[in-house]
């Protein structure tokens, strides 16, 4: 099994704070060509989650977004009502 140590760094979605992260990556994924990865990491000045979607073995960070954002993916549920 591959393992890697991945540290990225990035701006907090919400607040702009500077964030890093020191990750420990294992999987037979990660020999895939073009695998991605994706960590929630909450932010020490704001508290909100970020959503880090990243290359594991470049370790580049590809996007960045708040843990809100997949609400857009829900399906709604009928009210009792």
């Amino acid at each position: 099994m591959l393992e890697l140590e991945v540290m990225l760094d990035w701006h907090c979605c919400v607040c702009g704070n500077t964030m890093g992260a020191t990750l420990k990556c294992a999987g037979a994924g990660l020999a895939e060509p073009h695998a991605k990865a994706l960590v929630k990491v909450p932010c020490p000045t704001c508290l909100q989650i970020n959503q880090v979607i990243f290359t594991p073995d470049e370790g580049v960070v590809d996007e960045v977004f708040p843990e809100q954002a997949c609400f857009r993916y829900r399906i709604p549920v009928p009210s009792n009502n």
